[in-house]
């Protein structure tokens, strides 16, 4: 309600029409979005939204932990394979080293020359007693336990395992590939069990079996394949690991520890920023108290948790006093619009101190305010009202030095059984403040 040329922000302009023009506000929408019990709990609430900072921190954290854990997956993964791959070589080293040195030095026990005048890959029985005793010299330095000597025809010609000496590999085609192409194969295998030069069997054995070309001139005419032990270098696998990963994690743990940290700042400084714009869009920059916007989004709320209550014993009415300032022109021209700033801020004051914590009061448009009085009805209604009155009249504004007598009207109203909007009620109050302006002004009326 209003008599003068004010308008919401401050004291000239067009004329609020009251609760007609809610129905019409296109703003109203928007503004249940905004409703919430305050401008701090808002942003608790939202706590969970995709898009609140919070949820973002909550997000971060995750990917962090995520982040983590695929990394130190992968890099155990890449150490162990990288371990097995050095493995491997170095096994294969061993094995070169000591297939050539072998070849070296039993030069005339591993070959005959044939018709043709040609090398050929091959061990007499009676040499095979000797070179059993040699080969575990050559061998056990370096954890091998066996090896296998071919013809160029894939024929055992001698092994330590003296049981397969003349059998033919046709079928082995790693020795197939070592024969034809003159490079050196090697793989990791684990044997259920194997026996060692002493017979004994051995039992869970990681072996890496090493093919190696024997070449006379550009010529190959056989193949060494030795069988190495390498089960000692397994078993400081989960040793190596722990190690390696123990000193990853504390990188990533200052990494991602001090990112968060970062993150978490910025978060709660991007979360006051947000808090301070949602009060600020939720404020009426004048009096300091609520705007339209946000009163009203704070309105459907309560309709929708009265909705919620309707079936419970809780008492569902909502209470609303809408209150103008009499006269509120004349102060204006009488004092100035600047010195009607100030009447409205005062009043705005006074009004906000007379209500209950839970109630919530906003500038409704001009020199008009609303209150919402949450489980409320009509007489408790009219009580607060009559305090809000009191609280107007119980001293003269200081405006500049000069004492203002302020009296104001307000329309009492409340909530029925049956309605799902703020509209009905609104227009009440609205109806009941034009009845207190034209009975006299200065009074309530409900």
């Amino acid at each position: 309600m209003t008599n003068g040329t004010v308008n919401l922000g401050g004291t000239g302009g067009e004329t609020m029409s009251g609760a007609e023009e809610l129905a019409g506000d296109p703003s109203q929408p928007a503004a249940s979005a905004y409703a919430t019990s305050s401008v701090s709990t808002q942003a608790q609430s939202n706590a969970f939204d995709k898009h609140n900072p919070r949820h973002l921190l909550r997000l971060f954290g995750a990917v962090c932990v995520a982040s983590v854990l695929v990394i130190m997956l992968l890099a155990g993964y890449g150490v162990h394979r990288i371990y097995s791959h050095e493995k491997i070589r170095d096994a294969e080293q061993d094995a070169v080293a000591v297939g050539q040195a072998i070849f070296i030095q039993e030069l005339d026990v591993l070959t005959r020359r044939d018709s043709a005048g040609r090398e050929r890959i091959q061990v007499e029985r009676e040499n095979f007693s000797g070179l059993d005793q040699r080969m575990r010299k050559y061998l056990h330095p370096f954890n091998m336990f066996k090896i296998k000597v071919y013809s160029h025809d894939k024929t055992i010609v001698y092994s330590t395992d003296h049981s397969i000496i003349g059998k033919v590999d046709s079928g082995n085609a790693r020795l197939e590939r070592v024969l034809r192409s003159a490079e050196t194969d090697s793989k990791l295998q684990t044997k259920d069990k194997v026996a060692d030069f002493a017979g004994e069997t051995r039992f869970n054995v990681d072996v890496v079996e090493t093919y190696l070309p024997i070449k006379a001139g550009d010529a190959i005419i056989g193949s060494f394949e030795v069988y190495i032990d390498v089960t000692p270098a397994r078993e400081r696998v989960p040793k190596v690991l722990a190690s390696s990963l123990a000193v990853l994690f504390s990188v990533l743990a200052v990494v991602f520890g001090g990112l968060f940290m970062v993150m978490r700042k910025g978060t709660l400084w991007l979360e006051q920023a947000q808090d301070k714009l949602r009060a600020l869009a939720a404020t009426d920059m004048l009096t300091g108290i609520f705007n339209r916007r946000y009163l009203m989004g704070r309105i459907q709320e309560e309709y929708s948790r009265m909705a919620r209550e309707r079936r419970t014993a809780v008492k569902h009415c909502l209470g609303f006093v809408m209150v103008d300032i009499d006269h509120f022109k004349t102060i204006n021209d009488t004092y100035g619009h600047v010195a009607g700033d100030e009447i409205l801020r005062q009043v705005s004051a006074r009004l906000k101190g007379s209500l209950r914590a839970h109630d919530v009061i906003g500038r409704y448009g001009g020199e008009e305010f609303l209150a919402t009085l949450p489980h409320t009805d009509l007489e408790e209604a009219k009580e607060v009202a009559e305090r809000m009155r009191g609280a107007i009249r119980a001293a003269p504004f200081d405006v500049d030095g000069a004492a203002v007598k302020v009296t104001v009207s307000a329309g009492v109203a409340r909530s029925e059984n049956g309605e799902e909007d703020m509209l009905p009620a609104l227009r009440r109050a609205d109806a009941n403040l034009y009845r207190a302006k034209g009975e006299g002004r200065d009074r309530i009326c409900a």
